[in-house]
């Protein structure tokens, strides 16, 4: 159960006396603080009558709660609801969507994810959705447009959606009628190749260039193409890349320092609102939900003061933690089956403010790509 403390006030000639008295009376003080020739003290809830009973002559006010008892002497009915109207005119322009950017090269991409955007409601003048509803519509167009799209991103800035698109560059044609080729979509060396449908052309260990033949929809005897196939099979290869990464030298470390304070915290969707300004400068905080209402939802929360030290990483520890950072940014890149094979720094800077550094990277890539061909029917 949380302890209800007050503010309570008076005047009096000797503090320290007052004090004693108070003491003998069974009657603990928290704090203290004069103004004005008038004593302020913070006491228990339950004691506030009882210094009333035992010191009859001494004349007290009350002056306020503390913590979060303290909340309902600034809540007030019309301050409520000016707040519900305030976040509710907020949350209602913070749900527009006023824009919607489909960025890539290829127009007839962009103008087929555009439409099909429309189709799901995510157009200029819309409200927008949350989270799962956009990894929806994003699963239902990759899913609609396989052999176009390899990945859709939809970012809110703002009050506009930004759509990121990659196409789709190795075609899955196993249902294909007609005869292709398996290809290098990258250079690199061969690191595994198998073939359920067409002949391999490479061995492992074996540089390829890009747009190299790996496995043949031809099928040769004796120097002779006997039957052609659409070949299917996937080939994995160590290509190569560099990354850079710029880490900050300095970098801030926080301990609490014991003291809290209670807030409220009204969230809405992704966005949240506090209700109070914090009292403490630096800080840190954990919410608990108390209830929601349309598309609110209330906290208490707790702010806990820490303090800041400001650090900087030894030569080693910087060069090493920028290398969990370049790690990182390499295996997004990553999709299934693909892993890093090795990993070298080749250049590191030490400036007065951060520590660079130029990573090179083996990368195990499925280099499998799909070219189709024709082929001349005798008589034709």
């Amino acid at each position: 159960m949380i302890d209800h403390y007050i503010y309570i006030k008076t005047k009096v000639r000797d503090k320290d006396k007052f004090l004693v008295k108070l003491y003998k009376n069974n009657i603990s003080v928290y704090d203290t603080f004069s103004k004005n020739q008038i004593l302020y003290l913070k006491i228990k809830y339950e004691d506030y009558q009882k210094i009333q009973e035992e010191m009859v002559n001494t004349k007290f006010d009350y002056v306020k709660d503390t913590g979060v008892f303290g909340i309902k002497n600034i809540i007030n009915p019309f301050k409520v609801m000016i707040i519900v109207f305030f976040l509710f005119f907020v949350n209602f322009f913070n749900q527009m969507i006023v824009s919607v950017e489909v960025i890539h090269s290829n127009k007839a991409i962009r103008e087929l994810v555009r439409s099909s955007l429309e189709d799901y409601g995510i157009k200029p003048g819309s409200f927008r959705k949350d989270f799962n509803k956009l990894e929806e519509i994003k699963s239902k167009i990759i899913d609609s447009y396989k052999d176009q799209i390899e990945w859709l991103e939809i970012e809110r800035i703002g009050m506009k959606y930004v759509v990121r698109i990659e196409e789709r560059i190795i075609n899955h044609l196993e249902n294909n009628t007609g005869y292709c080729h398996i290809v290098a979509s990258k250079s690199g060396i061969i690191h595994s190749i198998r073939s359920t449908k067409g002949e391999i052309l490479v061995q492992n260990g074996q540089y390829v260039k890009e747009g190299e033949r790996l496995i043949s929809g031809e099928i040769s005897f004796n120097e002779e193409v006997k039957n052609n196939v659409c070949a299917q099979g996937n080939a994995f290869a160590e290509v190569w890349y560099t990354t850079n990464v710029s880490l900050p030298k300095k970098y801030q470390e926080t301990t609490r320092t014991g003291k809290m304070r209670y807030n409220l915290l009204v969230g809405s969707d992704k966005k949240d609102y506090k209700i109070f300004r914090s009292r403490l400068e630096n800080y840190e905080t954990e919410k608990k939900k108390l209830f929601s209402f349309l598309n609110f939802t209330v906290y208490i929360l707790k702010e806990y003061e820490i303090h800041i030290d400001e650090k900087e990483y030894s030569e080693e520890d910087g060069v090493n933690k920028a290398l969990l950072l370049a790690d990182e940014k390499m295996n997004v890149k990553l999709k299934e089956g693909e892993s890093i094979s090795s990993r070298k720094v080749l250049k590191k800077s030490i400036n007065d403010s951060t520590i660079d550094i130029e990573v090179f990277y083996a990368i195990i890539e499925n280099i499998t790509k799909y070219e189709e061909y024709s082929v001349e029917e005798e008589g034709s």
